[in-house]
């Protein structure tokens, strides 16, 4: 990896800012600098989505973004809406995956709704596949749920 090509994701990120999505954390910044390119645009992007659901549901309330495990992760802050969202790279590939509690039901939910438009890593991941664009209205359905799981 290149510093010019770090340096291209994070003014991406940074111009989501002005799109409602608050400006990456320097500890965000600094795990995914080293990932290749595709990967971080792939985080970055999925990052996006996070914030856009989160902002369409009033009812989610104050999210945190902060790193659990290492990973990107969201929490809902105030009220405790839904379980923690983590977003990170999965294996040695360029495919991104959206981690939820292994111990909810989220990802046999989304997988029996959509079936195999996503790979799944068991009851903890639903993958996003490189080779495809992401499908954004699935995978939001799946991440709303996932923030707002304590409301049921």
């Amino acid at each position: 990896m290149t510093d010019d090509d770090s340096g291209a994701s994070m003014r991406a990120a940074d111009s989501a800012h002005t799109q409602g999505v608050p400006h990456l954390p320097a500890s965000i910044a600094a795990v995914i600098a080293d990932y290749p390119e595709a990967v971080r645009d792939r985080i970055l992007e999925v990052r996006s989505l996070v914030w856009s659901i989160a902002h369409g549901d009033p009812g989610i309330g104050d999210l945190h973004e902060t790193l659990k495990w290492g990973q990107p992760s969201f929490l809902t802050a105030s009220p405790r809406t839904g379980t923690t969202v983590r977003i990170d790279r999965i294996g040695k590939g360029d495919d991104v995956a959206v981690f939820t509690h292994c111990q909810t039901t989220l990802v046999d939910e989304c997988r029996a709704r959509f079936g195999d438009l996503f790979d799944y890593d068991g009851t903890r991941a639903v993958i996003v596949r490189s080779s495809e664009p992401i499908p954004t209205t699935a995978l939001g359905e799946h991440i709303s749920a996932g923030l707002t799981y304590h409301r049921r």
